[in-house]
């Protein structure tokens, strides 16, 4: 299901540049579609939706040239929730044809919607709201909380942070 969402969301290639900063997930009875509710020059709210599902994504122009953070480092007293992996990633990002090329670095940055979709998997909830702090990169282990928000952090950092309905 979030796939075939996040073709959707691919076909906007206008935004190719854009990052996710905040993604709101919610299942119900949708008209199937894809629009953009607001645009700016470095602003962009797009919602796409099927007949089980809808999507709303907010996406920004990132003022600098992105690069992936590297040299990781957690505290290893804490327990690893997830380890995207670069191979996973471009297979995801091929899959639903994602031309973004942040996606393609080395290491490459992991997609908003394949986070979404691997917590969808873990977590089943009706909506999942979630707020992009910093990047997430391949090869970085990241820790999960779930007490009364989500929260992904790597070494400490915190990475997204969210809520699960």
């Amino acid at each position: 299901m979030i796939r075939i969402l996040a073709k959707k969301l691919a076909a906007f290639k206008d935004f190719v540049d854009f990052v996710i900063v905040e993604v709101n997930f919610r299942l119900g009875n949708f008209d199937s579609g894809a629009e953009i509710l607001k645009n700016h020059s470095s602003m962009v709210l797009i919602r796409v939706s099927s007949s089980e599902a809808e999507i709303l994504v907010k996406m920004i122009r990132p003022r600098r040239k992105i690069a992936p953070a590297l040299g990781c480092r957690i505290n290893f007293s804490e327990k690893i929730w997830r380890i995207f992996t670069a191979t996973e990633i471009f297979d995801f990002v091929e899959e639903i044809g994602d031309k973004n090329k942040i996606h393609r670095l080395n290491p490459p940055i992991v997609p908003a919607m394949l986070i979404l979709e691997t917590l969808c998997k873990e977590f089943p909830a009706k909506s999942i709201k979630l707020r992009f702090k910093n990047f997430i990169i391949a090869g970085e282990p990241l820790t999960l909380t779930r007490e009364e928000k989500i929260l992904i952090c790597a070494a400490g950092v915190r990475k997204i942070s969210g809520e699960l309905s």
